[in-house]
């Protein structure tokens, strides 16, 4: 992977972490509203973002040695 390719998945896997977690903890502060509709679709959501976030994040900080 280029080191740009790198910056690009690492800086997507930020974003889609901060996503998610804005979603998940949104009804904490708006007395339970939820974005899509759905409070399972939301959080659904959530857990999609976040776990592709992490993916992102863990595949940008492997080993070097592969770039």
């Amino acid at each position: 992977m280029s080191p740009a390719r790198g910056m690009v998945t690492l800086v997507l896997g930020v974003a889609m972490l901060a996503i998610g977690a804005y979603v998940a903890a949104r009804p904490l502060w708006t007395h339970n509203a939820v974005l899509t509709g759905a409070r399972w679709l939301d959080m659904a959501f959530a857990i999609v973002f976040m776990l592709r976030g992490l993916i992102n994040v863990r595949t940008a900080m492997g080993p070097r040695s592969e770039r």
